[in-house]
């Protein structure tokens, strides 16, 4: 927010150093970006007056004009080509310094003497974008009649003023105006708000027949009038350096003081040519994929949701956001017709952001703004139009469907050394507050305060203390020790936990990596997800981030193909993060942390496996299997399984399929597992019981079976678990063998077994009867027999 300090200061009587303003308003809660000093370089640049201009006789570009600088006439040589006699014109004088600091001298131009040079927009100073366009290529006319020649172009343009850079928070949208900041500063100084003009709308006598009908429920009150017999020309100079200074660029004396108003209370105006409306009045929601071309010569294609400002037989306006071209005001225009409306902040944001079209009226609109502006912006807007511009105002009209009731909230003072920690009068409390344009009434100890308007940020008590420790001075508070128990801060357990999986992922090789919880319909058709009871997001930045994901292997999916692309030949990388998950009948989705691991290069499946087994054993979770599943469709249907813990489905691990590699244009192999953090932290355990070292030796036996292709390891090694008697240690499958020396549908797995006994130590007996148990069930179960 762009502050003007001598605009600011038609509001307030103020002549505090400037530095003393920023000071004091940034300590009651107005951040101050920056201060800019506007016109410091410029020197020996004043107003003259063209006498005479003729034609250069050897150039048909170059004019000889005599200036009027009050003092003396000067020769100046010109190739501008706006010029005309009479004119009243920025001249920089020899040995003057424009905005840029280049130096002006006396030079010839063409053998002809010039002693000085006009001046436009750029070289005082002023940036692109607030340049009218009329002005662009040519030298700054200046239309007042009331300018002394030889006066310093700073004082006319208002370039001796300093422009203040306010960081506005959101919850603020009064502070978006000259007169919401000169509030605040006049509250921060102790001093009232001056006087603001407003037309008596009641000495208006309605002319005119038009109606206004409010179709759209976004659309809650419409103000509007109709002025007829006007002039459309340059605004006065006043006006426009206003304008200049807080960055908006001059159009014409309408389309200015709507701006003026709209910078002056925050609320927009948009100005209507008359004669190129048809009917009445309709504010409506725009058909689905209706077309219309706004004043920035754009056709936009808008939604249901969009409202429409029309006339009886078309749209004139896409509301709160920007004019269409078909009812510009331009030079020919005799005739308007002026609104201010209220339009709720959330339809606003939303077309705005479909669009991709932002406006200073579309920013406020976002804001958030109030019903009451819209009739005291267009009494203040009819004030100064005829203040400043020969109209004859015809009617005014108001539809007024917000039914507005002013805020009141009382609280007792008691509440205010409760939260600032210092006792404050009344009486002092009810300036703050009126200060503030707070109306109070005080009853003993209880203050009721009813809310101005314009600030919708108040609703509770606690907002009233807070205003009134801004205006005391939070910086005067004294600092009291905290009224509370003292406590020792540590990681809750869910967080140890999850700490001691990335350690321990961390000793194995791994790199973790973090995403976004938020992904688009696209990666989960890429990956071939059940897209069923996801979470959408109501408001997304956009489609890719438009569903809270509800597992984690899209997101490690689409790392592994970026690192691919980006060469990288190895990957072994692992997300502990948040996936979401609706539940029918609530409103709020449920969150799961879960972990999942991707891999490819040197890392395969096996490898992946050891990992999630190792991963499994140092949280002392038990009887961990790997179950193969060939309905995940996602997993290459050969190489994928379940993880179980206990017989509970813990998580699930495999290679992904051809077909989604090729959907992420991924040509190697990759695998990922994901593991339910929920569902393992309820079976693991962190603490660590010391067994002694078994002093009895163990013993080893290699048996190499012949079974069917389909039976899995895992299959084999829980069969050999059940007749173990605890004996068994460990087991190691060494050896898989598909061949002519076995029979066609079978293979030969080769194991070896490692039994230890903590109570003695074993013999042939001892392990021979528990292998034959074991080679009894083989056949038995999986038609098992040992390789001869």
């Amino acid at each position: 927010m762009l502050l003007p300090i001598k605009w600011a200061k038609e509001y307030i009587n103020i002549d505090n150093d400037i530095m003393e303003i920023c000071d004091k308003v940034t300590l009651t809660g107005s951040h101050v970006e920056s201060i800019e000093k506007l016109g410091t370089e410029l020197e020996n640049i004043v107003i003259g007056k063209i006498l005479e201009i003729y034609r250069h006789e050897n150039s048909k570009k170059l004019w000889i004009t005599k200036v009027d600088l009050g003092n003396e006439v000067v020769q100046i040589v010109t190739a501008a080509q706006n010029l005309k006699q009479f004119d009243y014109v920025p001249v920089a004088k020899v040995n003057s310094t424009l905005a840029d600091g280049t130096k002006i001298m006396e030079a010839k131009l063409g053998g002809e003497i010039s002693q000085g040079m006009f001046c436009s927009y750029k070289e005082l100073g002023y940036a692109d974008s607030v340049i009218p366009k009329e002005y662009k290529d040519g030298v700054l006319r200046i239309f007042d009649e009331n300018i002394v020649l030889g006066t310093d172009i700073r004082e006319i343009l208002d370039l001796n003023d300093i422009v203040v850079e306010f960081e506005i928070t959101p919850n603020r949208p009064d502070c978006l105006s000259i007169v919401g900041m000169a509030r605040e500063i006049s509250a921060s100084f102790d001093k009232e708000l001056n006087k603001i003009n407003l037309k008596n709308l009641k000495e208006i006598e309605n002319k005119s027949s038009l109606n206004i009908n409010i179709s759209a429920e976004n659309c809650k009150r419409y103000s509007a009038s109709i002025i007829k017999n006007i002039k459309i020309e340059e605004s006065n100079r006043k006006i426009q350096n206003y304008l200049l200074n807080a960055g908006i660029r001059p159009i014409n004396n309408i389309v200015d003081l709507t701006n003026f108003l709209m910078l002056e209370f925050g609320q927009p105006l948009h100005a209507f040519d008359l004669d190129k409306l048809e009917g009445d009045i309709t504010v409506r929601n725009a058909f689905e994929g209706e077309k219309v071309v706004t004043l920035d010569e754009v056709e936009r294609t808008l939604s249901s949701e969009d409202m429409l400002i029309c006339d009886s037989v078309k749209p004139i306006a896409i509301a709160g956001v920007m004019g269409l071209k078909n009812s510009e005001i331009d030079e020919n225009t005799k005739n308007i017709l002026v609104e201010s409306a209220y339009f709720t902040k959330k339809s606003i944001k939303s077309t705005s952001k479909r669009l991709g079209l932002k406006s200073e009226a579309s920013i406020r609109y976002e804001k958030g703004l109030t019903s009451e502006h819209t009739i005291n912006v267009l009494s203040r807007f009819l004030y100064l139009l005829e203040k400043n511009v020969k109209c004859e105002i015809d009617s005014v009209f108001d539809v007024d469907n917000a039914n507005f009731v002013p805020t009141k909230i009382e609280f007792n003072t008691n509440l205010v050394k409760r939260l600032l920690g210092v006792e404050i009068e009344n009486s002092k409390i009810v300036r703050y507050l009126n200060l503030l344009e707070i109306e109070t009434e005080v009853k003993d100890d209880v203050i009721i305060c009813t809310i101005p308007y314009f600030r919708t940020d108040l609703s509770i008590q606690e907002d009233i203390v807070e205003e009134i420790g801004r205006i005391y001075g939070f910086s005067n508070l004294n600092p009291t020790p905290i009224l509370a128990p003292n406590t020792i801060g540590k990681k809750s357990s869910k967080r140890v936990f999850e700490d001691k999986i990335k350690n321990i992922l961390l000793n194995l090789g791994l790199y973790e990596i973090t995403t976004y919880s938020f992904i688009g319909g696209n990666i989960i058709g890429k990956t071939k997800m059940n897209a069923l009871n996801t979470v959408k997001i109501l408001n997304p930045l956009g489609e890719e981030f438009s569903i809270m994901r509800k597992s984690l292997i899209p997101n490690i999916i689409d790392v592994l193909a970026k690192n691919l692309n980006y060469k990288n030949d190895d990957l072994l990388v692992y997300e502990l993060g948040n996936t979401f998950h609706s539940v029918e009948g609530e409103k709020i989705p449920i969150e799961k942390k879960k972990l999942a691991i991707g891999a490819y290069g040197k890392y395969e499946f096996y490898y992946l496996k050891d990992i999630i087994f190792n991963l499994l054993n140092i949280l002392n979770i038990e009887n961990v299997e790997f179950v193969k599943n060939n309905n995940i469709e996602y997993f290459h249907s050969g190489v994928c399984a379940d993880v179980l813990a206990n017989g509970e489905k813990i998580g699930e691990i495999g290679q992904i399929s051809y077909e989604v590699c090729k959907n992420f244009s991924i040509k190697k192999n990759i695998f990922v597992c994901e593991i339910d953090i929920e569902k393992i932290r309820d079976k693991s355990s962190l603490v660590k019981i010391y067994e002694p070292l078994i002093k009895y030796p163990a013993v080893k036996r290699d048996l190499a079976l012949v079974v069917d292709k389909n039976i899995d390891s895992g299959e084999i090694e829980k069969i050999f678990k059940e007749h173990s008697n605890n004996l068994l240690k460990n087991v190691e499958l060494f050896d898989v063998y598909i061949g002519n020396q076995v029979s066609e549908g079978k293979k030969s797995m080769a194991y070896k077994l490692t039994f230890q006994s903590k109570d003695k130590t074993l013999v042939d007996e001892d392990i021979n009867s528990i292998i034959d148990d074991m080679l009894s069930d083989l056949n038995k179960k999986l038609g098992a027999s040992l390789r001869s």
